[in-house]
């Protein structure tokens, strides 16, 4: 997929000069990395023998397509920066290393999550929240699903960070890497892109861990929301950033 997108080039930005076009290692070691959490997500629950498993591996695939959905659209960010830059020095190396090892711890944190809000709100609408807890073992109380939050808000605080440390690296090597003006100020985009994306799980983990709203259900499900944020806050950013490359580049 990596190779095919690199050969047609749709839909990116024409003033940007991409300098990974040829496939390297890293990116052939990445991709196997993110195939294995596709799999992890897949294969998380086991072969059905019963009717009863067959029908919850039937509930298990809307919580797997969310999850797939999110890796790919960290793959796809991961595919952008190494399409633009193709670095393949040591401290990329380890970054990029340090962001596939918080993906693969990343997964069953996520998996659990999409497939316990799937359950709770399917339960809700359609009236099937009797044995909603057995499920998960009856133990999903507030003390548990605040470590669960926590754990879940961490994982993609810190894939985003990597993200934005790797732009961050590549704008301390543009000199080496010739970047114009217009490929700099796109890079410094990225760095606080993803900068701006890690800070809304990290509110919500200081919202959930510090009890700002108690220690009870209110909490968690404030912290929750926190991430309904997402969509006001990168519309904001991204006008932001369109209007200033309409008044600085064009």
């Amino acid at each position: 997929m990596r190779s095919a997108l690199k050969g047609q080039l749709v839909g990116l930005d024409s003033k940007f000069r991409y300098r990974g076009l040829n496939q390297t290692r890293i990116e052939t070691f990445s991709d196997a990395v993110f195939a294995v959490a596709f799999t992890l997500v897949v294969l998380s629950t086991s072969v059905p023998e019963t009717f009863d498993e067959l029908r919850a591996y039937i509930n298990d695939i809307v919580p797997s397509f969310i999850c797939i959905v999110l890796i790919v659209v960290i793959w796809y960010q991961h595919y952008i920066f190494f399409l633009r830059y193709g670095l393949q020095d040591t401290k990329t190396v380890t970054i990029n290393t340090l962001l596939l090892f918080l993906l693969l711890i990343y997964v069953y944190p996520l998996k659990f999550l999409a497939r316990f809000l799937y359950e709770l709100y399917s339960g809700l609408i359609f009236g099937r929240g009797d044995n909603f807890m057995d499920n998960f073992g009856g133990a999903m109380n507030s003390s548990n699903m605040t470590l669960l939050m926590v754990a879940y808000g961490l994982g993609a605080c810190a894939i985003f960070l990597s993200m934005s440390w790797l732009y961050r690296h590549s704008y301390m090597k543009r000199d080496d890497l010739e970047l114009d003006e217009y490929e700099t100020y796109s890079t410094k985009v990225g760095m606080w892109q993803n900068l701006l994306m890690s800070s809304i799980p990290f509110l919500s983990v200081m919202i959930i861990s510090l009890g700002i709203f108690g220690r009870g259900t209110l909490n968690y499900s404030i912290g929750g929301f926190i991430y309904m944020l997402y969509p006001p806050v990168m519309f904001t950013f991204g006008h932001l950033v369109n209007k200033k490359i309409k008044s600085r580049f064009e």
